[in-house]
Parts: C-alpha cells; sequence; structure tokens
C-alpha cells in the first residue's frame, strides 16, 4: 500500500460526521458509510457522495475503515468484519484498547482529542490526533492521513492513550461541569453568566502559558479561612454544591499549605 486514499466510514455519528467531509475536503475518497441508523447513515453518505455499504461481512473497497462508533461496540462491530480485508481497521475511540480489535484484522487507533458538537465546526489544525498500529508501516499510513488535517500527530500505546483519556475528562467534562454549577449559582443570585466569561478565558490562558500548579489563586490557595466559612454557609448543608466545594477546597489547601 502506497498511502492511504479511499477510507469507508462505520457509524455515522458525530465524529464521523466532522471527519468524514474533512477528509473529502483534503481529496480522500470516502467509499462508503456503514450504519445502523439507516435515515443517519444515508443522510451522511449524501453528505460526502459515497454509497452505504450494506453488508459489513463482504470485502470493503477502502485503504482504511474508519470504526467511529461507540466504544462498547467496537468489539462486536469489528468482529463482524471480513478476516479478507486488508485496509487498516481502526477505531478512534481514546478509551478502548486496540486489542478489542480482532487480531485477524490488520487493526490501529487513529483518535483525534477533540470534543465533537454536532453545531460546531472543528478547527484541525488545532486538533491532535493520536496514532496506534502494530506495524510500523501501517503507523506511518495513519500518521500521513492525521498530517492532511493537522500538523499535531503523537504516537501513543494503548495504555499512554488511557491516561490521556482520562486526563481529557479532567480539563475539559469535570471543568465543564465546574461551570455549569458557576452559571447556576449565578442564575439563582440573578446575574448574568457572561459576567465570568473573561475571567474563564484569562484562567484557560494561563493554563496555556504555564503549570496550572503555578495558576493557581483564591482563598483555598492563599489560606483565607474566614471567605472560605462565608462560602460554605452560603452554600448551606448536605448538598452536591457544598460537597464538591468542600473537597475541592481541602485538595487546594493542603498543596498550598502542606
Amino acid at each position: 500500500m502506497n498511502g492511504i486514499t479511499r477510507i469507508a466510514i462505520v457509524g455515522p455519528g458525530r465524529v464521523a460526521n466532522h471527519l468524514a467531509p474533512a477528509f473529502k475536503e483534503k481529496g480522500i475518497e470516502i467509499t462508503g458509510i456503514y450504519g445502523r441508523d439507516a435515515d443517519d447513515t444515508a443522510k451522511l453518505a449524501r453528505k460526502v457522495e459515497a454509497p452505504v455499504i450494506q453488508d459489513i461481512g463482504k470485502r470493503i473497497n477502502a485503504d482504511l475503515i474508519l470504526l467511529c462508533v461507540s466504544d462498547d461496540s467496537i468489539g462486536e462491530i469489528s468482529a463482524q468484519l471480513s478476516s479478507s480485508n486488508k485496509a487498516i481497521v481502526a477505531h478512534t475511540s481514546g478509551a478502548v484498547p486496540m486489542s478489542a480489535i480482532p487480531e485477524s484484522l490488520r487493526r490501529g487507533v487513529f483518535y483525534p482529542l477533540q470534543s465533537f458538537s454536532a453545531d460546531k465546526n472543528i478547527v484541525w489544525d488545532n486538533v491532535p490526533f493520536c496514532i496506534e498500529a502494530e506495524h510500523d508501516e501501517d503507523v506511518n499510513l495513519l500518521g500521513s492521513v492525521a498530517e492532511k488535517l493537522s500538523n499535531k500527530i503523537y504516537i501513543l500505546s494503548s495504555e499512554q492513550r488511557k491516561s490521556l483519556h482520562l486526563a481529557a475528562v479532567f480539563a475539559n467534562n469535570f471543568a465543564n461541569l465546574m461551570f455549569e454549577f458557576s452559571e447556576e449559582l449565578l442564575e439563582k443570585a440573578d446575574i448574568d453568566r457572561s459576567i465570568l466569561h473573561p475571567l474563564i478565558l484569562e484562567t484557560a490562558n494561563k493554563v496555556l502559558m504555564q503549570r496550572a500548579s503555578e495558576s493557581q489563586t483564591g482563598p483555598a490557595s492563599r489560606g483565607d479561612v474566614e471567605t472560605i466559612r462565608a462560602h460554605r454557609e452560603l452554600l448551606g448543608e448536605d448538598n452536591t454544591y457544598r460537597t464538591i466545594y468542600d473537597i475541592l477546597t481541602q485538595e487546594i489547601y493542603d498543596r498550598n499549605h502542606h
């Protein structure tokens, strides 16, 4: 195989709806779309001018078969693929090991480290791609495809990727929950949520410029016990806000005051 010029997509969800058009725009042929939901599959197929794959148990005409399916479906779906396929079969999950794909296939991982929303365009130049494969040739091939979209390419093992995915949950999902908490507290006080936007942007910019431990501020980091007491009183007893506040406050205090 000289290069990957033909890609088949399995799973017409959010990841596929972002990746497939991006590949097509870069001159890569989308040779087929397969999905369990007939309407979603047909819609993505029309979007990238590709045929619908009716039976993934037959050999698929592609250099890369990309599994854009849920984590718990990767093993089941990949087991349906024929061992006669010569294409690399790669999933796009951050948490699932490459070994979830049967050994009979030419397996790999093509994981874009990004949060995908249906209504938000992706700036691919800024997206890290995490690559894994069993053979050096396949690592290079997957890397060359990723380079068509981004210059941030990382070769990571399944164990490394698992740690990365966990770190991403803390940095993205848990941080987003904190934003949700702050919005709810502002709503209760009849304050517009946009008042926090400059602070959120400044916090994010600091983290990009230096280690998070070097940019920590607030009452817990400076040992302001009176402010902490006032916050706890405002939050009240026996609620999620208070529980989370106490846990995080204690952790920040301990890290800064030994």
